[in-house]
């Protein structure tokens, strides 16, 4: 995790426990990419204003959000999202979408890929409570906003580009998972 500088924090999503665990294991203040519905619960949608949480229409381009985000890193914030697009509601790891390398592109900074690890057994889908069980967070290597081609085409970066850099993210959450496996085996 760099210590200064802008930065994406591109993590994976299988629970409602990811986002405060990705925070507290953080060492740097976290701007929180949130989907937008999010920001109507009462208690919820008071923090998220509160901290500055991003709002974001996933079911459209939201271009304010995506400017927003933009204009916070190039000041050298950090911004984290989950780039599967939701909470993988089986517990199993998805793909990072392209959406990840267009405001690392845009932006022109690193991501860093974050793995999450026991969120979803310790609060799965419809479980009214958590339960206690060992969770770990992996921070990965850092991916540079170049990766893959980072062709321009007329001012902008490429989808393919975006999509290089996606699955880039993928490689890492799964070497990331691979090697906590390990670990516990």
């Amino acid at each position: 995790m760099p210590k200064a500088g802008g930065v994406i924090l591109a993590c994976n999503h299988v629970s409602f426990l990811d986002p405060p665990l990705l925070g507290a294991a953080c060492p740097r203040r976290i701007n929180f990419m949130a989907r937008a519905s999010l920001f109507k619960q009462p208690i919820l949608g008071w923090y998220l204003r509160r901290v500055e949480a991003i709002s974001l229409l996933r079911e459209q381009a939201d271009l304010p959000a995506i400017r927003e985000s933009i204009t916070r890193l190039r000041r050298g914030e950090v911004v984290a999202i989950f780039p599967e697009g939701g909470r993988q509601l089986t517990g199993q790891l998805g793909t990072a979408k392209r959406g990840v390398g267009v405001l690392a592109i845009s932006a022109q900074v690193p991501v860093v890929p974050v793995y999450v690890h026991g969120t979803f057994a310790a609060w799965p889908p419809n479980a009214r409570w958590p339960k206690p069980t060992k969770i770990r967070v992996a921070f990965g290597p850092m991916i540079s906003y170049t990766t893959g081609s980072a062709q321009r085409i007329q001012g902008r970066a490429s989808r393919l580009s975006q999509a290089q850099l996606a699955d880039a993210v993928t490689h890492q959450w799964r070497r990331l998972e691979e090697q906590l496996h390990d670990r516990t085996s």
